[in-house]
């Protein structure tokens, strides 16, 4: 490390060089593990795989249950709950603003409830982050980041994240967040763009977010079917050069990289990288704050490739972490 890396690492605490930064999914070892807890109450759920994260402004968390579980019927008449990131076992041996918490835990996020849809016999709960805290920085590194971000000249097309939201979105993100590409058509052209806005509520469910005003989100709108890939990380460059598209109209497919095959159900061409896919039908949604959030039915789940690192990506703040605990982190830089 030069003395000038060196200045930057005593100054902000980072030697990471980009915000997100894209791993395999699979190859990321000692993940954090995410406990909800209650307010003084002694109760906790391991929600890890099973919280779905889905907006930035606000900072939006679902939670999905079946609406017979013990877990739902005592979640509906809570306000507020907290989402503790812990490094290994939750054992509850310490409080936070009143919550049940974790000596071990290096991040935690208030959420307060924000709605609810129910389909058949699952229930998707809704969040809107209030607080976030985290110690992937020291206290002074993460002032010192504060003040040089307050300079930085943003894009015009940058969604501003003010306060403390932007540590909660970085909370979110030190959980890997998969990057999938949605294709949808009208039969003849054709869109695919990226998204980590998503997740499986159970086997017949699926959720994700757009953008109010994206051209993206009309279109899942007019053609309601669509086909989400997970892909291989090594796509990473490709994948993320596809963000622009979320404003683009249909276009012929030859000016895409796909697959040979296509989705089974839809014909839907599928990204080259693909590793398995699910096509879906839109039936519903919700707006919060900047996002429409959409409910689909899964029509059918196809594994194209078993054995391929799925691509995802993580905060900067997490993967610094990491390298400050001495955790191997196979990084890869746009």
């Amino acid at each position: 490390m030069g003395f000038i890396d060196k200045l930057k690492k005593n100054l902000t605490g980072l030697t990471v060089p980009q915000e997100y930064c894209c791993v395999e999914l699979e190859n990321l070892v000692n993940p954090l593990t995410v406990s909800l807890t209650l307010r003084k109450q002694h109760f906790r759920i391991d929600v890890s795989s099973d919280h779905l994260f889905l907006g930035y402004r606000p900072l939006v968390i679902g939670l999905q249950f079946d609406t017979e579980s013990k877990e739902y019927l005592l979640l509906a008449g809570e306000n507020e709950v907290c989402l503790n990131f812990t490094r290994s076992g939750f054992e509850g041996n310490t409080t936070w603003q009143g919550f049940s918490s974790d000596k071990k835990t290096v991040a935690r996020l208030m959420l307060r409830a924000a709605g609810k849809k129910t389909v058949d016999n699952r229930v998707i709960l809704f969040y809107t982050g209030s607080l976030g805290v985290h110690s992937f920085l020291s206290s002074f590194h993460q002032w010192v980041n504060r003040q040089k971000q307050k300079w930085q000249r943003k894009p015009e097309s940058n969604v501003g994240l003010p306060g403390n939201l932007w540590d909660q979105v970085r909370i979110a993100y030190s959980i890997p967040r998969i990057i999938s590409v949605i294709s949808i058509s009208d039969g003849r052209l054709l869109n695919m763009f990226p998204t980590d806005l998503h997740g499986a509520a159970g086997e017949a469910l699926y959720v994700s977010s757009l953008r109010l005003g994206g051209r993206a989100n009309t279109q899942v709108e007019s053609y309601k079917k669509l086909v989400i890939s997970d892909v291989e990380c090594t796509s990473y460059r490709y994948i993320y050069g596809l963000g622009k598209n979320h404003m683009s109209d249909l276009k012929s497919r030859t000016d895409f990289i796909t697959n040979d095959n296509r989705s089974e159900f839809f014909n839907f061409p599928l990204p080259a990288a693909v590793t398995q896919y699910r096509e879906l039908i839109q039936t519903d949604s919700l707006d919060i704050g900047i996002h429409r959030i959409h409910i689909y039915q899964v029509v059918n789940r196809k594994t194209v490739h078993h054995d391929r690192p799925t691509l995802a990506h993580i905060h900067q703040y997490y993967a610094q972490w990491r390298i400050d605990q001495g955790q191997q982190t196979a990084l890869f830089f746009r």
